[in-house]
């Protein structure tokens, strides 16, 4: 009976740590989940930023592992809804401003509104929340607030006799009309106005710049008001009299930058990104001294300045079977630790960032110009539809670029063809 007893205690002895590993390894903590996250290969923060970021949180956080990819801006909605679609969808997407509505209407982003915690509720700019706020519930993180700046070579405007930048769009047409007679640079302006949606921001910032809308009060598009028309007759005059470089109309933004660092343009429309690079000896050629950048000025009369939305940000796909790891990356992403760490291609969204020295150290015009827009800025419209709108006004409006049609027919052709599909 003891040599039986002896045996019944050595085998428990030998299961119970079996059993107890089975049980520790299908616990939550131990148990590996992978995510799966779609980001974008241009602007804003650089896909190295990224990984960076992610194998910072991998090692927070050993039981959960984030495949990261990215693609072009162009390609970031398809592929986003054709993964939804699929059996392998994202966990965590990279969204614009633009999207939202539409994601929001296809209910593919998750309601992440009771999971925020008060310190992003409190913290982060007020306008950060706007976007990414759809009926009420909030279904993304905002990552970066952005807008298009004007971009300016400091060192050719003094050659042309002019000590400040233009403070209006008519100054800055002649401007860059003196620059070019005075042989300075040919071409002085250089913009991103290819058939995609940059075309799209450059036409937006010019169109607030007269005080236009996209929609009337009615929510019907209008384009073909007076702001609309005036805004696609300026790009045109600006091609027309040889101040626009004529690759602009196949230039994305990557593309201005290189011509813009290269020192073959007075002035351009980026986003906040190039301000880093522009005044990188390994990826300018320009004086860093020579980088300027502001608001866009509005036109005379109309407004002093003027900016758009170009923000974007973090969210949770609704397909997704890991939910609360996945808004743990996002919520880490969007910290102030990593965006104050990550800030110099992009600036953080918090509201103590920005008093914050260090972060304005070598940069406070940028800062001051970011101040300005965030505080100013409109947004293209919040419309389920508007990637199909924005598709038909690139068409027309290359095709008044191209000189093909006349500005106004583009406009009530394009305004015609979109009020349609509403």
């Amino acid at each position: 009976m003891k040599k039986l007893l002896i045996m019944l205690l050595v085998t428990m002895c030998l299961v119970m740590p079996i059993f107890a590993t089975a049980q520790a390894e299908d616990t939550p903590e131990s148990k590996t989940i992978t995510l799966h996250f779609l980001g974008m290969a241009q602007a804003a923060y650089s896909e190295q930023n990224v990984n960076e970021m992610t194998a910072d949180f991998m090692k927070e956080n050993p039981n959960i592992v984030v495949e990261t990819e990215f693609v072009p801006y162009e390609e970031l909605r398809n592929k986003t809804l054709l993964a939804y679609g699929s059996k392998t969808p994202y966990d965590v997407v990279l969204v614009d401003d633009i999207w939202f509505a539409e994601y929001n209407q296809k209910q593919l982003l998750n309601n992440i509104s009771a999971m925020i915690p008060q310190s992003y509720k409190d913290g982060i700019l007020n306008g950060g929340w706007n976007f990414v706020t759809k009926g009420g519930n909030v279904i993304g993180l905002p990552w970066f607030l952005d807008s298009m700046y004007l971009y300016y070579n400091k060192s050719m405007l003094k050659k042309a006799g002019f000590d400040n930048p233009p403070t209006s769009l008519e100054e800055l047409y002649s401007m860059a009309k003196t620059i070019k007679d005075k042989k300075i640079v040919d071409k002085p302006i250089v913009f991103s106005l290819a058939q995609a949606e940059a075309l799209m921001c450059v036409y937006s910032n010019i169109l607030e710049a007269y005080g236009g809308t996209f929609q009337n009060e009615k929510g019907e598009y209008s384009l073909d008001s007076t702001g609309g028309l005036k805004a696609l007759n300026y790009l045109v005059k600006l091609k027309n009299d040889g101040l626009l470089n004529e690759s602009s109309l196949e230039y994305l933004e990557e593309d201005v930058r290189r011509v813009f660092s290269s020192g073959d343009a007075a002035f351009t429309l980026n986003w906040s990104y190039m301000y880093a690079l522009a005044k990188d000896p390994a990826e300018s050629q320009i004086s860093p001294d020579d980088v300027g950048i502001m608001v866009l000025p509005g036109a005379k009369g109309i407004k002093k300045d003027a900016a758009m939305s170009g923000s974007m940000g973090l969210a949770v796909v609704s397909k997704t079977t890991n939910p609360d790891a996945a808004l743990k990356y996002a919520l880490y992403l969007c910290s102030k630790e990593v965006q104050d760490t990550y800030s110099n291609l992009q600036l953080p969204v918090w509201k103590a960032s920005y008093d914050d020295p260090k972060i304005q150290e070598g940069r406070k015009d940028l800062v001051v110009a970011a101040k300005e827009a965030f505080s100013i800025m409109n947004a293209r419209p919040s419309d389920p539809n508007y990637q199909e709108a924005s598709s038909i006004f690139q068409e027309y409006i290359q095709n008044a670029l191209y000189g093909e049609i006349t500005p106004e027919t583009a406009l009530k052709e394009a305004v015609k063809k979109v009020n349609a599909i509403q």
